[in-house]
């Protein structure tokens, strides 16, 4: 995205083509800015900035702040271009670059959720009838394809949301290029939607058909290949269409323009001074707004200044709890490390992961996973700590097709030196009871208090208040099969967590320097 709007910026200063705006801008057009208006907007965007910037710091993967925060700087952006218009002819002309941006700000939640599930259930049930035309046996299950060889997962990154994302953004970006009516952008937009649309039914046909003649295998072979083709091929499509409406558009413009030219700008030193612009009537010298620049340009240095000691200083002031973690199993015992998948250690990106099965005394499988991050220092390491706290057994479990049967509340797990407080909920696995218990914790609050885990207004704001941003973290979920009872679950758990958790020390401050970085103990 960055790239292609600094190739949007490039080819509209180098065309230079800010004439159509400025003409417009003249008398009776009806686009004058009152002066107080303009004075306002400036100042009301400059003020909600510094909110906007405080709460995304320490929740940088909530989509309202980063719509605001996009939003805010865009208006400031427009705004001071604008007011260059005498001194830059064709300076207004980057606006489309700009706004160009909010493509790539994530959709809202509840939104995306209902495009991507029923475009998932759309493409299944689609490809579901065409392999029936073709001859081969299929039956949907949801939003899975049963073919001969097994059951094929429709992936909603595949043909949910980021599909129409990607045409959405190639739409915007060939109608500009080819400078294309608004009429004839919209109806880019449409078909770049029903290309992704087509090409994506086409990929999941591609894949079902091999997983029906060579084996559910052979599918992760043709997967990658399969969706870079289909974005070439989308790509492609997009462009030929769009060359081929900005030759329509070429042609009706000459029709249009053969009887004469209009007029160029005659009385446009009316209404602009030397180093001045008029806002209704008023001129507005461009040393007033270069003063009021200072003003702004230091204030968004003291929003960004005090964001960063609000955060630092509630960091350093960190205290911490028991340290503990997650012995290795020893030679010769029960239990097993196990190989983590590549998918779920790439969704976590801990900096210490490990996966265990074993059987208690009683003959109870267990399971659990462990996973660890150290204080971040960088933007993309917060956000993979923020996005582990989104996971969780209510969310990820029913995806598997195991059934939430209830939620048991929190509880507290006494253990040699230290306390956890973990959340229970009781599933069920094909007719085996399973219970989950699952915690996710910040250092600075220890093992027992629970982290807060965002998930609604009242809980960001409260992460903002308390400084919650660079805190390293610790993730435990452990599930026993076949306990009837929720309370033999717990005492078992007790007994199992002794074996394998022991706190250490009390540690005063969080020092990630001195911490152990060799996986874990």
């Amino acid at each position: 995205m960055p790239f292609l709007c600094a190739y949007l910026l490039y080819a509209r200063t180098r065309a230079g083509d800010g004439r159509s705006e400025i003409e417009d801008s003249g008398p009776g057009s009806g686009r004058h800015l009152p002066f107080s208006i303009f004075y306002l907007l400036l100042a009301l965007c400059a003020l909600l900035y510094a909110p906007t910037r405080w709460l995304h710091e320490a929740n940088p993967v909530w989509r309202l702040t980063s719509l605001l925060w996009t939003l805010e700087v865009i208006a400031l952006t427009l705004l001071v271009l604008w007011s260059c218009g005498p001194v830059v002819p064709w300076s207004r002309s980057l606006a489309f670059p700009i706004c160009f941006f909010l493509v790539a700000v994530p959709w809202p939640s509840g939104l995306e959720t209902f495009l991507t599930q029923s475009l998932m259930r759309l493409n299944t049930a689609t490809t579901v009838e065409l392999l029936g035309f073709i001859g081969i046996p299929a039956v949907q299950h949801g939003n899975v394809i049963e073919v001969s060889a097994g059951v094929v997962g429709i992936d909603e990154a595949c043909s949910g949301i980021r599909s129409l994302q990607a045409a959405l953004m190639l739409s915007l970006f060939f109608g500009e290029i080819n400078r294309l009516t608004i009429r004839r952008r919209l109806g880019l937009i449409v078909l770049g939607f029903v290309l992704a649309f087509v090409f994506n039914v086409g990929r999941t046909l591609l894949l079902t058909r091999v997983a029906a003649a060579k084996g559910l295998g052979a599918v992760a072979v043709w997967h990658d290949p399969a969706g870079v083709t289909i974005l070439l091929g989308c790509f492609l499509c997009l462009w030929l269409i769009a060359r081929g409406m900005q030759k329509e558009q070429n042609r009706k413009q000459k029709a249009e323009s053969s009887g004469g030219k209009a007029e160029m700008l005659t009385s446009l030193g009316q209404k602009i001074e030397v180093g001045g612009q008029c806002f209704g009537g008023r001129c507005f010298s461009v040393s007033a707004f270069q003063r009021f620049s200072v003003f702004l340009t230091a204030w968004l240095l003291v929003v960004e200044a005090g964001t960063e000691i609000w955060y630092r200083s509630h960091e350093r002031a960190a205290v911490g709890g028991v340290e503990w973690s997650v012995d290795r199993p020893a030679r010769g015992s029960n239990y097993h490390e196990v190989e983590m998948p590549p998918s779920i250690r790439g969704q976590f990106n801990a900096d210490e992961g490990t996966h265990l099965r074993w059987e208690d005394d009683g003959g109870k499988s267990w399971q659990a996973y462990y996973f660890r991050w150290f204080p971040a220092h960088s933007l993309k390491k917060r956000v993979a700590i923020l996005l582990a706290k989104t996971h969780g057994p209510e969310k990820c479990l029913p995806r598997a097709g195991m059934k939430l049967q209830a939620y048991l509340g929190i509880i507290t797990v006494p253990l040699a030196g230290m306390e956890l407080a973990m959340h229970h909920y009781a599933f069920n696995a094909e007719g085996t009871p399973l219970h989950v218990f699952y915690g996710i914790y910040e250092d600075p609050t220890g093992s027992t208090q629970l982290a807060n885990r965002r998930q609604n207004v009242r809980s960001r704001v409260a992460a903002a208040l308390t400084g919650s941003r660079n805190y390293g973290q610790r993730f435990l979920e452990v599930a026993v099969f076949g306990c009837e009872k929720p309370e033999d679950a717990r005492g078992r758990l007790v007994r199992e967590l002794g074996k394998l958790i022991e706190g250490d020390r009390k540690s005063e401050t969080r020092n990630p320097k001195s911490e152990t970085r060799h996986g874990t103990r």
